[in-house]
């Protein structure tokens, strides 16, 4: 984790890739463990992501979490069938109701709902040059705040259907292909296919396309044209984030296109995000594949975005701690340096020439005085 980003255009920060050669040897440390079995199966991933976020073979649980929820208002028609009116839902999590604030509680996880300017351009850009601005300021100091405020970790998510409606938008545009191919069939409660709901945001996005073609793709125009202020605020917490070498767990649509977003502004940035659960949206499907993430963890949720987050920190955390009390074969006495042993028993050759071509010392003890004819009488 560095210190707080300085003052300046988001686009000047620069994220350095972290080093993958923590995961190889992170796997290979789980291949050495003493155990019966394969190892840690479908976790292992988890494993191997955190290990070079922390830059060890050996990663440990983290230990502050902050979960960002962003929440935004967008054009009429964008979040057709919601259950819910997206202030309604920032208002019940900062109350801790909900089964989001419930599991997030149980998951020792603190929420930071974050609102942003409603996006409400329609016959043009959704967001113009001053509110632009004021969204990526917002997105770079709530992640600056929570990192600096201790968190090794950021969970980041959109509230509401519109997000997950303006994702469709800005997926569309990088894949080159039709908005239809995005949005995926909506249900109405108790399970009855809500065709009024899919035909009302594909109508509403249709019309905010026809004035949004063959712009230059930049992060700024992608936020301002197909993103607007909820997902432009989270890409830019995202980039600032890895600019900062902090970890970031995603989930849902919103927060997939948010990273895409970021990687405009920062290759990197895709590297220091997990995404534990993906569901089968189709954005959450392409975008993923496109950002080069870690393979999931497999339990596939298709929930409202950022409903697996806990879920999904929880096993983290757990995948973490198994990984740590496996038994590791006991490391040997590192072998003495070539070098250091040649220089060794040079030394001890020299030693011993000295020895052997030194004069030979005088004694201490008394001459025995010998008699003459002694000499003779031996010979004799």
């Amino acid at each position: 984790m560095t210190e707080t980003t300085d003052a300046g255009p988001l686009a000047d920060l620069k994220a350095k890739f972290p080093n993958g050669v923590w995961t190889t040897r992170a796997n290979a440390r789980l291949q050495d463990a003493l155990i019966e079995g394969s190892g840690l199966g479908r976790l292992q991933p988890a494993v191997g992501w955190a290990a070079r976020m922390q830059a060890t073979d050996a990663p440990e649980p983290f230990a502050s979490p902050r979960m960002l929820l962003f929440a935004g208002e967008y054009p009429d028609g964008w979040a057709a069938g919601d259950y819910a009116p997206i202030e309604e839902q920032a208002e019940a999590l900062e109350r801790g109701e909900g089964p989001l604030a419930e599991q997030a509680a149980r998951s020792g996880l603190p929420i930071t709902v974050v609102r942003t300017p409603a996006s409400e351009g329609t016959d043009g850009p959704l967001l113009d040059e001053t509110e632009l601005n004021e969204v990526l300021r917002l997105g770079r100091e709530t992640a600056d705040r929570a990192i600096d405020g201790g968190a090794d970790l950021l969970l980041v998510a959109g509230l509401g259907a519109g997000a997950s409606t303006a994702a469709v938008a800005v997926c569309s545009f990088i894949a080159k292909d039709d908005i239809t191919t995005y949005l995926p069939q909506l249900h109405a409660p108790g399970g009855a296919v809500f065709d009024s709901a899919w035909m009302g945001r594909i109508a509403a996005l249709r019309d905010h396309l026809a004035f949004n073609r063959g712009f230059k793709r930049t992060p700024e125009a992608l936020i301002s044209r197909l993103g607007g202020a909820q997902i432009g605020a989270m890409a830019a917490a995202i980039f600032t984030a890895a600019t900062r070498s902090t970890a970031i767990l995603i989930d849902g649509p919103a927060a997939m296109a948010a990273m895409m977003i970021a990687r405009d502004f920062g290759l990197a940035a895709p590297k220091w995000c997990y995404a534990p659960n993906r569901s089968t949206h189709p954005v959450v499907v392409k975008l993923a594949k496109q950002g080069g993430l870690a393979d999931d963890l497999g339990f596939e949720l298709d929930l409202p975005d950022g409903a697996a987050l806990p879920l999904g920190w929880d096993l983290l955390q757990q995948s973490l701690r198994i990984a740590q009390s496996l038994p590791m074969p006991a490391e040997e006495a590192a072998p003495e340096p070539a070098a250091a042993r040649t220089a060794a028993e040079a030394t001890t050759t020299a030693d011993a020439a000295q020895v052997v071509d030194a004069p030979a010392e005088p004694s201490d003890a008394p001459a025995v005085p010998t008699e003459p004819g002694d000499a003779e009488k031996r010979q004799a």
